[in-house]
């Protein structure tokens, strides 16, 4: 898309339809953002409080410089924000870039016509317990389309989880940075650490299995009937490992989606189940998600001042399921407990149109551990440099 075209042409008329008003949700009275192409041609996005105005320059309180492959790539959502930045292709002008970030649901919102997270969602939720479980025979189908995350109790059997618990161990013994299967973070003390497997059907038959596991199987179905389960793409078949203690990387991640870095439409809606192999807990580390965001924009939280009923704190046991959209914001904030040590092994289901973007052996994180051999650095720290 040209950037002058697009903001001379298209924007007025997103505008016009009331677009502004929905990307104002999202911002401050005053707020303002400026793109600019490297030779100083320019944009100015501004608040009003209810509306947003945009217009030619490049003075505002944040300035973004990307090129006109960025721009395009940014408008067509294949890299966010957020991918930009891994990729050393966003240049902060003027402001913090975390500032840029909290831009992207607002942009959304004007360019897309997809809605902010805000109060309104939470009432649409109206009675619905939304910190209730299910077993994974029941029909938890319209929970999960209402909420975006759902949690299935005893869906694997004590022996299962210790089998499955014995590979992820091996695995875990054998890992190092920068063998293409590992992401590390680092702890306090200037220990490396593990935090998270990838690619594990390719080296655990026990693993593979699960991909055509009936149970999984029935749980992508209730999603989606054309969810495929992804082993060799996208991370493939993935351990999440809590570690106490960590000061560098991206063990705990902060609120997020999984489309967090690009790929929105061929990625969405695609759906991660969870086989807890550990207690989930504060001490030991847990999920948290926000009901009913996977129908709204990228934000960076849970939006200040809503009713935080909808904020919801996961507490399982081994052998237990989570579920969630990729694009439903979720959080693992760090455990609490100094010998913490919870596993998940998570199952990818994606439609088609990933595997037809998305190639064996690739994924939109490889721009996260490509950086310093599987030593995935916080935002703050790639910001940092």
């Amino acid at each position: 898309m040209d950037f002058d075209g697009f903001h001379r042409e298209t924007v007025p008329q997103l505008l016009a339809g009331g677009r502004g008003t929905m990307a104002a949700a999202g911002l401050r009275r005053g707020d303002s953002l400026a793109l600019v192409m490297p030779d100083g041609r320019g944009y100015a996005y501004r608040s009003t409080g209810d509306d947003l105005t945009v217009g030619e320059g490049s003075t505002a309180d944040t300035v973004a410089e990307l090129d006109a492959a960025a721009f395009d790539d940014l408008l067509a959502e294949r890299w966010s924000i957020f991918g930009l930045l891994y990729r050393d292709r966003v240049r902060m002008r003027a402001g913090e870039f975390s500032t840029f970030a909290g831009w992207e649901a607002p942009l959304q919102a004007l360019w897309y016509g997809r809605p902010i997270y805000g109060q309104l969602a939470v009432d649409a939720l109206g009675s619905l317990d939304v910190h209730r479980s299910f077993t994974i025979d029941e029909d938890f189908g319209p929970f999960l389309a209402r909420t975006g995350f759902a949690v299935l109790r005893g869906a694997f059997s004590s022996a299962e989880i210790e089998e499955l618990n014995a590979v992820v161990s091996a695995e875990r013994a054998t890992a190092a940075p920068g063998d293409g299967r590992s992401w590390w973070a680092t702890q306090a003390d200037g220990t490396e650490v593990c935090c998270r497997l990838t690619y594990m059907a390719n080296r655990s038959p026990l693993v593979a299995r699960l991909a055509a596991d009936e149970r999984l199987a029935r749980v992508a179905a209730l999603a989606d009937p054309g969810l495929m389960p992804c082993t060799d793409r996208l991370d493939g078949m993935s351990v999440v490992i809590k570690n106490p203690d960590v000061v560098a990387g991206l063990s705990d991640l902060p609120w997020h989606r999984d489309c967090g870095v690009g790929g929105h439409p061929v990625l969405c809606p695609g759906l991660n189940v969870g086989i807890q192999l550990d207690r989930a807990d504060a001490d030991n580390g847990q999920l948290h998600f926000l009901a009913g965001s996977h129908h709204h924009a990228a934000q960076q939280g849970v939006p200040a001042g809503i009713d935080e009923r909808a904020v919801v704190s996961v507490e399982a046991d081994p052998g237990d399921v989570t579920v969630h959209f990729g694009h439903t914001l979720h959080a693992a904030p760090p455990p609490t407990s100094p010998t913490a040590g919870r596993k998940a092994l998570y199952v990818g289901f994606h439609l088609a149109a990933a595997f037809d973007a998305v190639g064996p052996g690739q994924s939109y994180n490889d721009v996260l551990i490509t950086r310093d051999a599987g030593r995935v650095k916080s935002p703050d720290e790639v910001v940092a440099g």
